[in-house]
């Protein structure tokens, strides 16, 4: 995997108001971590969905949204650490995520909260492996699986977004018509403000049309008067009450909380990698090391949360998109939100607020969010070019977990066990995805090899040999060129500093995944490899939408994994260099 990005390598961006490692003055620090804090708790209203799922009674309900901000406040102070082995040390609050919503919903209809607080642990346990497996999970952290398993979480979250939208359950009542107008007023805003709102402004539609659209709803009563009598009678001060491994746990929905854990840590890495992006003007490829501390502070956030009474939750894409926006990107901000967030935690009545939001309203909000997921998965996994077997990955894949949608008799009359991967759409298509995968990867290893000299002839065909045979294998034309000239320069340098024979062996093998050249020679051990020079293109970090911090950032870690590993060997009395690019 990339090799960290060392101090000498950073630069503070000049656009930046607050840097990461500056603290803004007393005031203003308090209002930013107070902004922050508001928007971390806008998805407080996911956690609502799942408590009228699992038909929790209102002074419990109240409950669990005083212990989500506590599990928000800790998420965030988490992930803002600069030192030791758990978080990234940049301002990513963590919010409640589309990512664990179905799954979660599906838990509370079977054993109600105690069963979603248990299965959440086990997805943070999934992000946390995830994070220390990373530099292995090749297999995982691909453009085609990366893009079909945001694909795919898209599709999911809009199912449910859209039926609420639609209000289908309330079709025939006499008020039905009022409920279509909030619907679509909420998600008319949304779409308006994405498409023509500029700035700090467009990042916050989801905020701006949460208002418009609890105003809509008390207007058309929605919002009821008795809902408004409970939420009076809510105290303004009393301290929460965690759900002490109050637990539950459910084999069969292990395939469902497995893919979340899994598309969590790569939201996780995507917005980290963003942030970095954000913090270092010179950024050239993701710094690997403090990505995977970001991840595990984003896994064990989960395992702490669900320990409390806490749904799962993942790194806000929206939050770090709004900190580029604005220029503040101080992790100072992080900690004084998780300061806010302890004091809405302590206070029934803040904290409960979003048990008013209609499921009308929030429906309008996911599905304009599974909008952009399912986009974004899209670009994921058309970044690199698509041969047939990629073909076969996606198009199978996804039939196979809209399918359970489409024939839900014939998926219940499957054995329970094959059940456990068909109850959710992301497990099934990420089960099948990876199968096939692994399966295409049989016998894909091809290898070719060119011998050079010191001419400068045969070294320029040695390089055209190289570019032609990787275009063959259709890997991207990024890592052509990268690969490419960063081969060439390095026989250079052998023949120049290491080769006691002047002349060599270039081989190139590629097996879908990993591009590997070994440069063979006779002569002295090379100490010092040349770098690549294609990986340092600067990069412009701009979001068209919420959830850009994640996708975009996802698809410049895929792209920026360049040399992944590197090695310099002496075998049978050669030397051989041997490189390896992720493709």
């Amino acid at each position: 995997m990339p090799t960290a990005v060392t101090n000498e390598e950073r630069k503070r961006p000049p656009n930046l108001v607050y840097a990461v490692d500056e603290w803004p003055p007393p005031f203003r620090l308090a209002l930013l971590g107070m902004q922050y804090a508001v928007m971390s708790s806008i998805y407080l209203v996911l956690v609502v969905i799942v408590l009228r799922e699992a038909h929790t009674s209102p002074t419990a309900s109240i409950q669990v949204m005083g212990i989500a901000c506590v599990g928000l406040a800790i998420g965030t102070a988490l992930q803002a650490l600069p030192r030791g082995p758990i978080g990234s040390g940049f301002l990513a609050p963590p919010v409640f995520s589309a990512v664990y919503l179905a799954p979660s919903v599906l838990a509370a209809q079977i054993g109600g909260m105690p069963l979603v607080f248990g299965m959440t642990i086990f997805a943070g346990i999934v992000e946390v492996l995830f994070a220390f497996s990373l530099n292995r999970l090749r297999v995982v952290v691909t453009p085609i699986l990366s893009g079909l398993t945001v694909f795919v979480v898209g599709l999911q979250l809009g199912v449910v977004g859209i039926g609420e939208t639609l209000d289908v359950r309330h079709v025939n009542l006499p008020t039905f018509p009022f409920h279509l107008i909030v619907t679509f007023l909420t998600l008319l805003t949304c779409i308006a403000l994405s498409i023509w709102a500029r700035g700090t402004l467009k990042l916050l539609c989801t905020l701006i049309a949460l208002v418009i659209g609890m105003t809509a709803a008390w207007c058309v009563g929605l919002i009821t008067s008795n809902d408004l009598k409970t939420f009076a009678e809510t105290a303004w001060l009393a301290l929460p009450q965690p759900s002490w491994f109050h637990l539950d746990f459910n084999a069969g929905l292990i395939p469902a909380f497995l893919a979340s854990g899994i598309a969590a840590g790569l939201r996780a890495v995507g917005v980290i990698t963003t942030c970095q992006r954000l913090n270092n003007a010179v950024w050239r490829r993701p710094d690997t090391p403090n990505i995977r501390k970001g991840v595990l502070a984003d896994g064990l956030s989960n395992v702490i949360g669900g320990s409390l009474g806490v749904t799962g939750m993942s790194i806000g894409p929206s939050l770090v998109g709004v900190s580029g926006a604005t220029g503040a990107t101080s992790r100072a901000i992080g900690f004084a939100a998780s300061l806010v967030l302890l004091v809405f935690a302590a206070s029934p009545r803040l904290s409960g607020i979003f048990l008013l939001v209609p499921q009308e309203v929030a429906g309008s909000l996911l599905t304009f969010t599974a909008a952009f997921m399912i986009s974004g998965g899209m670009e994921i996994m058309l970044s690199r070019k698509i041969d047939t077997r990629a073909v076969y990955v996606i198009g199978v894949s996804t039939l196979l977990a809209m399918s359970e949608k489409v024939f839900p008799a014939y998926f219940r009359a499957l054995p329970k066990p094959i059940q456990t991967f068909t109850s959710s759409p992301l497990a099934l298509g990420l089960t099948f995805a990876i199968g096939l995968t692994l399966i295409f990867r049989l016998g894909t290893r091809q290898s070719r090899e060119i011998n050079w000299t010191d001419s400068t002839a045969s070294i320029n065909s040695a390089a055209a040999f190289l570019r032609d045979q990787a275009k063959a294998w259709r890997i991207p034309e990024t890592v052509v060129e990268a690969s490419t000239d960063h081969a060439t320069r390095i026989v250079q340098y052998v023949i120049g500093a290491h080769s006691s024979g002047r002349q060599g062996t270039l081989r190139a093998s590629y097996n879908g995944v990993d591009l590997r050249l070994e440069i063979i020679y006779h002569g002295t051990h090379a100490e010092r490899i040349p770098d690549s020079r294609h990986l340092h293109e600067p990069v412009a970090v701009e979001f068209e939408n919420e959830e850009s911090a994640a996708w975009v950032g996802l698809r410049q870690f895929l792209r920026g994994l360049a040399i992944d590993r590197q090695q310099v060997k002496t075998q049978a009395g050669q030397i051989i260099i041997r490189l390896l690019y992720a493709v």
